[in-house]
């Protein structure tokens, strides 16, 4: 029985081998994480509350709640110095991330 890589990339069927391999790359560039749109500390911090509403058990949401507006003014702050991210509240896999900030308020 010859290897699923011979049988995909023999001469009968080459289409099968781009369309398998454009689907792999395209399924990979799904998962990566994606840039966030540049903003305002207060749009990033209405998305912050945005994503607990509708990811974060009712019983927890108001501690994420407050976790994103107290980030939304540290955020303020950290602009006004220079640092212009909003630093993600969420625990877990993927926490910590940061999101490019264009303006203060």
């Amino acid at each position: 029985m010859k290897s699923v890589t011979n049988w995909l990339t023999s001469a009968r069927s080459p289409r099968l081998a781009s369309a398998v391999l454009t689907m792999a790359v395209t399924m990979a560039a799904a998962m990566l994480p994606r840039a966030a749109e540049a903003r305002s500390c207060s749009q990033q911090g209405d998305e912050c509350r945005s994503w607990a509403r509708s990811k974060v058990a009712a019983q927890y949401y108001d501690r994420y709640a407050n976790r994103c507006s107290a980030e939304t003014n540290a955020c303020i702050a950290r602009c006004k110095t220079g640092v212009k991210v909003f630093v993600d509240v969420f625990e877990g896999a993927g926490s910590a991330q940061q999101y490019s900030i264009d303006e203060c308020r």
